[in-house]
């Protein structure tokens, strides 16, 4: 049976990342810290906030967006064993218990009668931040899908749904490249020729 190599030094480096997501609606913002394990999921631990739309400015979202990074962890062990369900069941358990807590609180702020409708016409900036390499972060615009999901593009021919946003800049300028990220979001009603059309997925949770 076929074996792939094992990965250089260079390789396991480019694996570990921290993510964030900006979340948008016609009422609030949200700014969610993941954590990585298999896939990205509710940070137990990380840094997370909300506010109205128009209490958001530029520095408020740069400010809590890069806590949300910075507190962001990476789990997975590249080039070494997998996370067993062992560990992979609590974890997911408190991610879970975290993140319904959280949308509760935002709930119960802004007025909606369940968790679901306040989601329904959100959209999302997420990132990515290769620590133990890059000195900068991609934020990525996403596409509202059916079933209340969001996809995003391919970066090769969709150059402007993608900025690269170095760590050095202020929090004001982090929260302008993200503002100039989410206006790159489309809802599900856009209609794109097949050739288009958004390619992978982006989960929420």
């Amino acid at each position: 049976m076929f074996r792939p190599p094992p990965l250089t030094p260079e390789q396991i480096k480019a694996q570990y990342r921290k993510s964030a997501d900006f979340c948008r609606t016609p009422k609030f913002v949200a700014i969610i810290s993941k954590e990585i394990w298999r896939g990205s999921y509710f940070s137990r631990t990380g840094w997370c906030a909300h506010a109205l739309v128009e209490e958001a400015t530029p520095l408020w979202l740069g400010e809590n967006f890069r806590k949300a990074l910075l507190s962001s962890e990476y789990f997975n062990k590249p080039g070494a064993k997998e996370l067993g369900l062992e560990n992979i069941i609590p974890m997911e358990k408190a991610s879970n218990t975290r993140r319904l807590a959280f949308f509760e609180e935002m709930r119960q702020a802004y007025g909606f009668k369940t968790i679901d409708t306040m989601w329904r016409k959100d959209d999302i900036v997420a990132s990515d931040w290769h620590y133990r390499i890059d000195d900068f972060m991609t934020l990525y615009a996403s596409r509202r899908a059916g079933g209340g999901g969001h996809v995003g593009w391919p970066r090769v021919k969709f150059p402007q749904k993608f900025l690269d946003v170095p760590l050095s800049v202020s929090d004001e300028e982090l929260g302008q490249a993200l503002l100039k990220i989410m206006d790159q979001c489309e809802g599900y009603n856009v209609k794109r020729p097949v050739s288009e059309r958004p390619a992978s997925k982006k989960p929420k949770g």
